[in-house]
């Protein structure tokens, strides 16, 4: 049984992921066109590095802005002649400009050494064989082909294959239409995530990058992209979600991307987005979509039409294939009439499917979906304020109140009562009485401005009614036992309500408690700013006199003076000292250890000097046992 369940899941998964189609979810709008507009003039004002120059300029001429040849000087400031990169991003950025010669010879050497090298990367050939041409040398087709098979050996990262197909892309059309047929296998090595999104590793980029050089290999070969349209959608819809991008490179290849899948003569995904605002009343009958490319541009003409409006709450459909009715001359904004007395109040999900009037390689027509709500107008009916005294029910003042109009006439209540009010809420298209999903009663201290709140609970049933009870007596905590003038605001609130509303049922209300008042916390004092903690450190002890040290110090020298004074008296005997190699490395080696505990005194840590005391020993240990066997041999010579 276990393994006949496993079988159906490992049949009907496949099966279901190739079902699975996403759709585009969001268009490059114009703000974050303008956005990256903005990016580029920014960066434009001050370069720091030819890069820069490069991907600014490059980037607001994608966007259709010609920049001027006053930047030429800047090229050529900054581009580092013996850095293949600089001279690659320097040869672009020049290229942008209408009148902007740079010096062949300058670079001649740094382009050709890079392609003769075993050592460059398949980036530093792109790099090379891009400047070649964008300065009009010539470039040997066959060497670069062999040096773009060898590095595809060593090197197999997936930026390291765009470059290859950006390579490619620059030399004849059969070398290009050669790497143009790998493109299918680059975008399966593509991660996807949540089956909407096709990325690579490295973030927008690197994926920016990859799916540019597609375009251009494919252009150069002369065959269109051979991405499938599924994937394509997830590419995409990858590069929609990325409002904003924070490197000048980022955006860039970004421009260029969505500039190759916005283009007619490609494949082109369709961008269907609510343009009107998401709330449908009596003020705003009808939902405005707009049906564009990812640049935001018109698409030409479409039939546009709604299959199903679902409401979110139980499924029920209110429409079904309804025709959205052109509003613009160039066919970006369509209208579908949506409200209707019919429709009850809710969330719906609207489905739309595009058929294309005119010749395009569009894709992305169907499943488009977009989510408004119905929104009402409401009122207050059935509203009663009672004053009910706690141990005798029938003692009871009831005040009847009609919105929006509050009571004229001052309250009081005493701790032996309680407040209780009762109303209803009725939709104003429908007459029924509805649920929302705020409603709360709120008194206001008119002295301390303190608020409390109590939730006003709905009774079951087909026409609720909400009720909100207050007893002074169980509930004078929540107002500290505060005798004082209080306001009543009824306070109605709902995602479905055209508008919340709070109604003021009387201005002065007395409250008396039994108990004594107990003084407000200060709210605002909790979150003002602390005293400052200033540390303070103990005081330094009072040091010693300077001569209680210097005599320490002396006594601590006093065994090193006898020893002298002993020398001198009783006089030198170095006879017995043997000469060599191995007496001499002895006492260095031993004097070096006594300069390391003077260091260990003044500059090193125990750690530092137990580590070059080990070093230090190694010789002593070796040259004071030669030293003693020699001392050893000569005492047996005398014997």
């Amino acid at each position: 049984m276990y393994r006949s369940f496993m079988m159906i899941i490992f049949i009907l998964l496949p099966i279901y992921s190739w079902c699975a189609t996403s759709t585009v979810a969001t268009n490059l709008y114009p703000a974050n066109l303008n956005g990256l507009k903005s990016q580029f003039q920014t960066a434009m004002k001050s370069f720091s590095d030819v890069a820069s120059i490069h991907y600014s300029l490059a980037g607001i001429k994608e966007l259709g802005i010609q920049p001027p040849d006053t930047y030429c000087n800047d090229i050529k400031k900054l581009v580092d002649k013996t850095n293949i990169e600089s001279i690659y991003h320097a040869t672009e950025a020049a290229k942008t400009l209408t009148n902007c010669n740079l010096p062949v010879e300058d670079y001649r050497s740094k382009i050709s050494s890079t392609i003769q090298s075993d050592k460059s990367t398949t980036a530093e050939i792109y790099y090379a064989v891009r400047s070649s041409i964008n300065l009009g040398l010539n470039i040997d087709e066959s060497l670069i082909e062999k040096r773009l098979n060898t590095l595809a050996k060593t090197d197999d990262s997936i930026l390291s294959q765009g470059y290859a197909l950006l390579t490619g892309a620059q030399l004849s059309p059969a070398i290009a239409k050669y790497y143009a047929d790998t493109i299918n296998d680059l975008v399966q090595q593509a991660d996807e995530i949540d089956g909407r999104i096709l990325q690579y590793e490295g973030g927008i980029s690197t994926t920016g990058l990859i799916f540019n050089a597609f375009y251009e290999v494919a252009e150069k070969a002369g065959t269109s992209i051979k991405i499938d349209p599924k994937q394509l959608l997830k590419f995409a819809n990858y590069f929609s979600t990325k409002r904003h991008v924070a490197t000048l490179r980022s955006a860039y290849y970004l421009t260029k991307a969505f500039k190759y899948i916005s283009d007619n003569k490609n494949s082109m995904p369709i961008v269907v987005t609510r343009v009107s605002s998401s709330e449908v009343n009596t003020q705003n009958p009808s939902i405005l979509v707009s049906v564009t490319n990812l640049f935001g541009q018109p698409v030409g003409e479409m039939i546009v039409t709604a299959e199903s409006a679902k409401r979110n709450e139980d499924g029920v459909v209110v429409i079904s294939k309804q025709k959205l009715t052109s509003k613009s001359s160039d066919f970006t904004v369509y209208e579908l009439p949506f409200y209707d007395k019919k429709i009850p109040r809710g969330f719906y999900t609207i489905h739309l499917t595009l058929t294309p009037q005119t010749d395009g390689k569009f894709i992305g027509l169907t499943d488009h979906t977009i989510d408004v709500k119905v929104t009402s107008e409401v009122t207050l009916e059935n509203v009663e304020l009672n004053i009910v005294d706690r141990d005798n029910a029938a003692q009871m003042k009831t005040y009847k109140l009609t919105y929006p109009n509050g009571l004229s006439n001052n309250l009081e209540m005493d701790y032996h009562q309680k407040l209780i009010i009762k109303f209803q809420i009725k939709d104003k298209q429908t007459d029924e009485f509805i649920r929302v999903q705020q409603a709360f009663l709120r008194f206001t201290n008119k002295q301390s401005n303190k608020e409390i709140i109590y939730l006003a609970e709905a009774t079951s049933g087909s026409n609720p009614q909400y009720k909100v009870e207050v007893d002074l007596t169980t509930n004078a905590n929540d107002f500290r036992h505060q005798s004082d003038a209080y306001e009543l605001v009824l306070l109605v609130g709902d995602a479905l309500l055209q508008k919340a509303f709070s109604w003021k049922l009387t201005d002065n209300i007395q409250l008396s408690f039994h108990d004594d008042n107990v003084p407000d916390i200060d709210h605002l004092n909790i979150y003002s700013a602390k005293p400052e903690i200033i540390h303070q450190f103990r005081e330094a002890e009072k040091r010693p006199p300077a001569i209680v040290s210097l005599v320490f110090s002396g006594l601590t020298l006093l065994p090193l003076l006898i020893l002298l004074i002993s020398w001198l008296k009783l006089g030198f005997n170095l006879s017995g000292l043997p000469l060599g190699l191995s007496p001499l490395g002895f006492h260095i080696s031993h004097g070096a250890a006594f300069a390391l505990m003077y260091f260990y005194w003044k500059y090193l840590d125990m750690f530092q000097t137990m580590r070059y005391l080990a070093l230090v020993s190694i010789p002593l240990f070796l040259f004071g046992h030669r030293v003693l066997a020699i001392l050893a041999a000569r005492r047996e010579k005398k014997v």
